[in-house]
């Protein structure tokens, strides 16, 4: 399984993966078509000449960036965005980093599905908190969602982990506000906050 790569700073990220500013064109050609009227009349309309944009082989720099980006995404998990910039953090300039990512040919449904089953391997987030470490990770939120949506995870009992882990900090701690505690500042569902503390102590529940 590749390892998940998450960014150092969304945003430095940001700034580092911003698109380039264009520069500007040449001035569009023009032809001056002169139309025949009578004697005291004399009409001239401008055209502007459109040629196709050639189409160029990739640079030897784009194809570098590229092949970086193919062995970058073989053994860690990235984001678009994150890929990107690994690639800029690599010495790749930013157009080539963006031009090698936008043909690399990557589902990046699929980097986020695998990335939140490699994300629930050390963590205990309810959806809310995987759609944020998602996204935190350099996802859309499109792509954030999809995982969320297909991934096979049990958050009934990352809410159970998550109820131990309070409780164990926070000694006395009434039932009802361990409750509150999930559904309010983790993101958990009431039906899956229920489930964690009618599951903690049985005994001790009512």
């Amino acid at each position: 399984m590749r390892p998940l790569r998450l960014l150092p700073a969304v945003i430095l990220l940001v700034a580092a993966c911003a698109p380039p500013t264009p520069a500007p064109g040449p001035a569009p050609t023009t032809v001056a078509v002169t139309e025949t009227g009578p004697a005291s009349i004399s009409t001239v309309t401008e055209r502007p000449l459109r040629e196709p944009a050639p189409t160029t082989p990739p640079a030897e720099s784009q194809r570098f960036a590229l092949e970086r980006a193919r062995e970058l995404n073989s053994y860690e998990i990235y984001s678009a965005t994150g890929l990107e910039f690994a690639l800029i953090n690599e010495g790749v300039s930013r157009e080539d980093a963006r031009w090698a990512v936008d043909n690399l040919g990557e589902d990046w449904n699929e980097n986020a599905l695998e990335a939140i089953h490699e994300l629930n391997q050390f963590t205990m987030n309810s959806r809310a908190g995987m759609l944020r470490d998602l996204k935190q990770g350099g996802f859309t939120q499109e792509e954030a969602q999809y995982a969320v949506d297909h991934a096979a995870i049990d958050y009934r009992e990352n809410a159970l982990q998550t109820a131990y882990w309070i409780y164990d900090f926070e000694d006395q701690m009434l039932f009802d506000d361990l409750r509150a505690l999930l559904i309010e500042e983790h993101g958990f569902l009431p039906e899956e906050a229920d489930w964690a503390v009618e599951n903690m102590y049985p005994d001790a529940v009512g």
